[in-house]
């Protein structure tokens, strides 16, 4: 009887690489419920609908955005315009029209292509506005334009499991960046934020007293850092999610933070088995509008080569949204201190960062040096966030040196720039001997960015 090799009976890793991706296809096109991302989908509705009215209730429509005589424009976003008061307006109700119009589900994709296109607009017009709930909703309409989010017909299992990658996304790189010592052991920044809150009903003494803020930090992390897998396990999903929803409404309370918490408590139901609406209408007796789980929908990709292509681009996705987080890392230093690679990181509520800057101009053929006056630059707001951002004062730098060249003078811009850190005494953090005017807008690194002692 001829010898038979063990190996040679067992597959080759070529093979198995090849069954393993075809499993992955195969799982990946199996019809689920949609459902559950028709509930992401009216909470991204809700969400676009509300963030414009508060932006024309409270007047930000005309401080944040149209008023501003100058702007600080995102790298390689410099040519999006700024609306005057009526523009701004208009894009605001293109909002709120495109969340309706999700909110009601007739041609989401339509709805979706207004709102990336209105929002994106508003959001582009000056980065002293960025706020990572504002960058979610992007990522979230973006998502919206090319997924099935009728709620009504099956769907591919892939398209469920990349929404709930991007939820995990926001807390996996919120927790990950908790783990640090100002955090963990000093309690910092709630050490210094919830004192103001003295006054909140009932706990409101606990607030000031050092260990609650101790309490919170290591809570907070590790909320952030295992909700995600409590989850995705069924046993421990309705612990987390309750967990979930006291920790955005206690920081809704506690914190000027708008209807984040609130959007975050409706997508993270994407973790719940995909048909948990339909199962809640029937124990409601409200009736079920899906397919029966046995049709396919229109939804659900039926060309091979259709679902490879998808999945190459949920591939490509994912690995950005990965990579933005961790881009800090290329660059020299703390980013919480630098604020290189910080913006578009899930870096939620983890810093106090108070900055002050002198803008330092010098005229070399007049020999004459002077400080600028940046309030009919710009607002007070955009200061105050200019302060802190190494790339923000760069822009300003720039802007005083055409402000001046078009008054005929080629000036020299240094800073005189101090940052405080987390409540410690303010140190000076750019070289005030590099004329700023000079520096090329980039992404590498500042080196005139100094250490922090």
């Amino acid at each position: 009887m001829p010898e038979v090799s063990i190996a040679a009976t067992l597959p080759r890793p070529a093979e198995r690489t090849v069954s393993d991706g075809r499993r992955l296809i195969e799982a990946a096109r199996r019809p689920v419920s949609g459902a559950s991302l028709g509930v992401v989908r009216v909470a991204l509705g809700v969400v676009a609908v509300l963030v414009p009215l508060r932006t024309l209730v409270y007047g930000w429509a005309d401080s944040l955005y149209a008023s501003p005589s100058h702007r600080f424009t995102y790298l390689g976003l410099g040519w999006v315009p700024q609306p005057g008061p009526v523009g701004i307006r208009f894009l605001l109700l293109a909002v709120a029209a495109a969340g309706t119009g999700l909110m009601v589900g007739r041609h989401v994709r339509r709805w979706a292509a207004v709102l990336v296109v209105s929002f994106g607009w508003v959001e582009a017009i000056d980065a002293t506005t960025y706020l990572n709930h504002y960058w979610f909703v992007t990522l979230l309409a973006a998502l919206a334009l090319v997924a099935p989010l009728s709620g009504r017909r099956p769907v591919a299992a892939g398209w469920v499991w990349l929404f709930r990658f991007q939820v995990a996304v926001v807390y996996a790189f919120a927790g990950i960046a908790k783990l640090q010592p100002d955090w963990l052991f000093e309690a910092l920044p709630l050490r210094l934020w919830l004192p103001a809150r003295a006054d909140f009903p009932v706990v409101g003494h606990l607030l000031t007293v050092p260990f609650t803020a101790h309490v919170l930090s290591v809570a907070g992390a590790a909320f952030d850092c295992l909700v995600v897998p409590g989850l995705l396990w069924r046993r421990t999903r309705p612990f987390a999610w309750t967990a979930l929803v006291a920790f955005h409404v206690s920081t809704w309370l506690l914190f000027p933070i708008g209807v984040f918490p609130w959007l975050m408590i409706a997508v993270s139901t994407v973790f719940w088995s995909p048909d948990w609406p339909d199962r809640a209408r029937e124990r409601l007796n409200l009736g079920s509008g899906a397919v029966p789980p046995g049709q396919p929908g229109d939804d659900v990709e039926r060309s091979r080569v259709r679902t490879r292509l998808t999945i190459a681009a949920a591939v490509v996705w994912v690995a950005v949204q990965i990579a933005l987080p961790l881009r800090h890392l290329a660059y020299p230093g703390d980013h919480r201190w630098t604020a290189e690679g910080y913006r578009f990181g899930w870096n939620v509520l983890l810093v106090e960062r108070s900055g002050s800057v002198t803008f330092i101009v010098h005229d070399p053929a007049a020999d004459r040096t002077w400080t600028a006056d940046l309030e009919p630059i710009y607002t007070p707001n955009q200061i105050r966030v200019m302060s802190g951002e190494p790339d923000l004062i760069l822009q300003a730098a720039h802007t005083i040196a055409r402000l001046e060249a078009e008054a005929g003078r080629k000036v020299e811009v240094r800073v005189d720039a101090w940052l405080s850190f987390n409540g410690r005494p303010a140190e000076r953090w750019i070289d005030p001997t590099v004329d700023l005017a000079a520096e090329p807008t980039s992404l590498d690194p500042k080196h005139w960015i100094l250490p922090r002692d």
